[in-house]
């Protein structure tokens, strides 16, 4: 594709951007974008991507990164930029998670480790639980001299890792140690690290010894560096302590332009180690400059409102945005409904659904169910209610063997089997041929311009296809049926090819994880279809009211959120002013692109704890009513003092 010049480059798929977006992408230093939500941040991500790559501002050989922190994230960034640049641009955007990168550079340098940290290969992926880190602490505590102990005991097992671990960096030699968190972090890794047969890491722990690699091997540093002149980090907010000192270290120097894209205000995983002031040190180390972005793509100017009041609760100083997108619905654009008992609470949501897709001719998949934990139990209470009006509900935090259902709808195995067996259950189906082939010619190593090597690979789908027909047209959908024909698109595919082609898969075991979930969904989803499309219909969660948490809706957008469970017992660790607890509830909030419903139920508790969620938006007051379910936010005036007694009792 021809090279643009950078004063004649204009974005691809959108009419324009807002002038700080275009600052930001022509700017060769350091910057720390702060987009808050609906900016549209992967959007601008993909659009400076693209303008690296087709102004040859990145030139070839070299490459752009970009770090996420969840799967979906890094996939979609990914596919937005192939959407927008030729192939051969494309293939030098590489997009991946915080883990994967890490662990890719572990292993493939393992052997370049200093001996002292050095684990076994292979070495087993390890998710300490709660009660294994307090027993660790104790016995870290009681194996140390008196002086220690009580900095030892002052440990706490929920952040230890994260905090503790995650922050210390590795000298390149073991020493003894000659302070309690020397001895307590250095007695971690020998655990873990020398236990009989294979060495046992966390990706915290994968984290820490990407980055002695790259201070004990400077050559590897400086060939990462040489590499990647242009870096991406997405969700910045979510920083944790080993990520960032990472970060520092593979990227902190001269030649490197690092963009981070985040939102404090949306900074809800301080309890998995995010650190509280990620954005400071990055202008800071970084010598970045921060440049907000102003528009709201995605909410109505009413919900944009009531979303910066909740923001000012975080920071005072938040800058409003411009809503981009009208009004469609009318009434309150948000709700509290009250309820007295589970039971009703579940069957009014479900009555309301219908009748608001009824209405509005809106489908399940404008609405998402939000909850900030144990969605399992919430599908068990919420799903019988919902089928009793014909909808189903999906529960998209479900786990699927080692990852979960949601994780698994983005992987790139699982998005090239999909389009194969829709291909096998219907005759046509042009978006998963245009997958399905582009995924060929990526696996068979083609060039799309070698028009001989292109006609071969499609015919090679072809008789696939038609194998896979001939299965589905002859053999109803059943999850023994499933499994073998899951068997036979990865035998087509080839796993070696898949490892080859995608770098996700390269080390590690992203694509065993892929293939067993894989595997898992689509025999369930294929017990009790009538037909195989059907089937594939319940796999790709075709007209399915979603549920999921809070963290697992982060860069989700629907027509309506309905967060059930603003209550005592559901936000148990909240306290007031707490704002990471604000910052849960923002989320949720501006998740909503119409609408945003929360429900209170008396029956799992009182909502003292959470008083101040229900009190922090002033502007548009909270009215209660005594007819269930009508409680709603008015844009009226604040709060009054029996407002707030009524809220509380």
């Amino acid at each position: 594709m021809p090279l643009v010049a950078p004063d004649a480059w204009r974005p691809s798929g959108i009419a324009d951007l807002e002038p700080n977006a275009w600052h930001v992408l022509r700017r060769q230093g350091n910057t720390c974008v702060v987009a808050g939500p609906g900016a549209g941040k992967t959007e601008f991500l993909a659009q400076r991507a693209a303008y690296l790559l087709e102004t040859d501002t990145c030139p070839a050989p070299h490459r752009v990164l970009a770090i996420s922190f969840k799967t979906d994230a890094a996939e979609n960034l990914a596919t937005r930029v192939r959407e927008r640049c030729d192939r051969t641009q494309a293939d030098r955007f590489v997009s991946m998670t915080f883990d994967a990168f890490t662990k890719s550079l572990v292993d493939r340098f393992l052997l370049a480790l200093p001996a002292d940290w050095r684990p076994t290969k292979p070495y087993e992926i390890d998710f300490p639980k709660r009660r294994q880190v307090e027993d660790f602490l104790t016995r870290a505590r009681l194996a140390v001299p008196q002086p220690w102990q009580a900095a030892i005991a002052g440990f706490s097992p929920s952040d230890f890792e994260s905090k503790i671990v995650g922050s210390f960096r590795l000298p390149l030699q073991a020493m003894a140690p000659t302070v309690a968190i020397e001895f307590v972090v250095e007695r971690w890794w020998t655990e873990l690290l020398r236990r009989p047969g294979r060495s046992l890491l966390t990706f915290i722990m994968l984290n820490r010894l990407a980055e002695l690699l790259l201070r004990a091997r400077p050559q590897i540093a400086r060939a990462l560096q040489a590499t990647y002149p242009f870096v991406f980090v997405d969700e910045f907010q979510d920083t944790t302590h080993a990520q960032y000192d990472f970060l520092l270290s593979a990227f902190g120097h001269r030649g490197i332009t690092v963009t981070a894209v985040g939102d404090d205000k949306q900074r809800i995983m301080v309890w998995a180690g995010a650190r509280t002031d990620a954005f400071d040190r990055f202008e800071a180390e970084f010598a970045a400059q921060r440049v907000p972005l102003l528009f709201n793509f995605r909410s109505s100017p009413d919900l944009v409102r009531i979303q910066h009041v909740v923001a000012q609760a975080l920071d005072a100083g938040a800058i409003p945005t411009v809503a981009q997108s009208g009004r469609r619905v009318d009434g309150d654009v948000a709700q509290v409904w009250t309820c007295p008992a589970a039971a009703g609470e579940a069957q009014h949501l479900a009555r309301w659904l219908a009748q608001d897709m009824a209405a509005r001719g809106t489908r399940p998949r404008d609405y998402a169910i939000l909850v900030r934990q144990t969605a399992d139990r919430f599908e068990e209470q919420l799903a019988p209610a919902l089928a009793a009006f014909n909808l189903r509900l999906r529960n998209e935090s479900r786990a699927l063997g080692r990852t979960t259902l949601q994780d698994l709808l983005v992987d790139s195995y699982a998005g090239i089997a999909q389009a194969l067996l829709r291909l096998g259950a219907v005759r046509r189906a042009p978006d998963s041929w245009q997958v399905a082939s582009d995924a060929v010619l990526r696996l068979r190593d083609v060039d799309p311009d070698d028009e001989l090597a292109s006609l071969r690979a499609e015919e090679g789908l072809s008789t696939f296809l038609q194998r896979v027909r001939t299965t589905m047209a002859a053999t109803p959908p059943s999850a023994a049926v499933a499994e073998a024909l899951a068997d036979q698109v990865l035998a087509f595919v080839d796993g070696r090819a898949l490892a080859r082609s995608f770098s996700e898969y390269a080390t590690g075991e992203a694509l065993a994880i892929a293939l067993e979930a894989f595997r898992l969904h689509f025999a369930v989803c294929a017990d009790g279809s009538p037909d195989w499309a059907t089937c594939l219909d319940r796999f790709a969660g075709v007209d399915q009211v979603p549920l999921m948490t809070v963290h697992k809706s982060k860069g989700l957008e629907y027509d309506t959120i309905l967060f059930v469970g603003l209550d005592d017992a559901m936000w148990w660790s909240h306290s007031a002013g707490n704002p990471e607890g604000i910052a849960t509830f923002f989320v949720a909030l501006s998740r909503a692109k119409q609408r945003a419903i929360f429900t209170f139920c008396r029956e799992r508790g009182q909502r003292a704890r959470v008083a101040d969620l229900y009190y922090t938006m002033r502007a548009p007051a909270l009215s209660y009513s005594d007819r269930a379910y009508s409680t709603s936010l008015r844009h009226a005036h604040p709060l009054t003092t029996r407002m707030q007694h009524n809220a509380v009792t």
